[in-house]
């Protein structure tokens, strides 16, 4: 099988030390590669308010996981996105490039509806597995993240419908 595990971008610091969220989506990914030892890993994230030094973010990811000893041709080029409608947009050249046909899409708990959303409606001829991990962070942190989450939902549907106009 030609597969890929795309891993979505989380907040890094100023230093580019990966915040708690994007760690254990690292690590989900590293779990999963273990198991799909052949399946390429594509990370996406570049630069915004989740990122604000002069790398991308998938770069901190890509240098955390070779840390924990992927090797360095287990990656893909980098999605150089901004939000989680150019996750999809961005990976899709690439997975296009590489011939995939199963994607394997990691993102956070709370995160996950509006990510399948998307995925499922610009990857819709591909073989699609989500996993979800459990975010490490407060039960008041988590309320607000699933709320911004509920904000956005519309938002994306019409990104969506755009897409395909």
């Amino acid at each position: 099988m030609n597969s890929v595990i795309i891993v979505l971008g989380a907040p890094n610091d100023d230093q580019g030390n990966l915040s708690e969220i994007a760690q254990s989506r690292c690590q989900e990914a590293l779990r999963i590669h273990k198991t799909q030892p052949q399946s390429k890993l594509l990370m996406t994230g570049g630069f915004g308010a989740f990122n604000q030094t002069d790398m991308p973010h998938a770069y901190y990811c890509q240098r955390y996981l070779m840390s924990l000893g992927v090797p360095a041709d287990t990656f893909t080029n980098i999605a150089l996105s901004r939000f989680t409608f150019e996750d999809a947009t961005l990976a899709k050249p690439i997975v296009e490039q590489h011939g995939f046909s199963h994607i394997t899409l990691i993102t956070s708990e709370f995160h996950m509806p509006r990510a399948k959303l998307i995925f499922s409606a610009l990857f819709a001829n591909y073989q699609l597995s989500y996993y979800a991990t459990t975010s490490p962070v407060s039960p008041q942190k988590m309320r607000q993240l699933q709320a911004h989450e509920l904000t956005v939902m519309d938002r994306e549907r019409a990104n969506i419908s755009n897409y395909f106009a």
